[in-house]
């Protein structure tokens, strides 16, 4: 099960946004999220930040910009589509 979040703040950075999200999966289902997906470009931007949250972070291509899916992750990581 994912929730999504979207936040299209251009000036607040990708880790910031992905421990939102982090948190407020907490607060609804009461358990951690294992994996976040993401557009490549955030993914990207996760990757490169050290102090971003120690979460799997999958980019892929079919998710628009600034929006995260954080959760858990039923289908194995072979049938998810490859980022272009």
């Amino acid at each position: 099960m994912f929730l999504g979040w979207y936040d299209p703040d251009k000036k607040c950075p990708a880790r910031i946004k992905l421990a939102e999200a982090m948190e407020r999966y907490v607060e609804k289902f009461g358990a951690h999220p294992e994996v976040c997906l993401t557009n490549v470009v955030d993914a990207t931007e996760l990757a490169a930040d050290k102090e971003a949250p120690a979460l799997l972070v999958r980019g892929v291509a079919y998710i628009p910009r600034f929006t995260f899916y954080v959760g858990v992750d039923d289908s194995p990581a072979e049938t998810l589509p490859a980022a272009a």
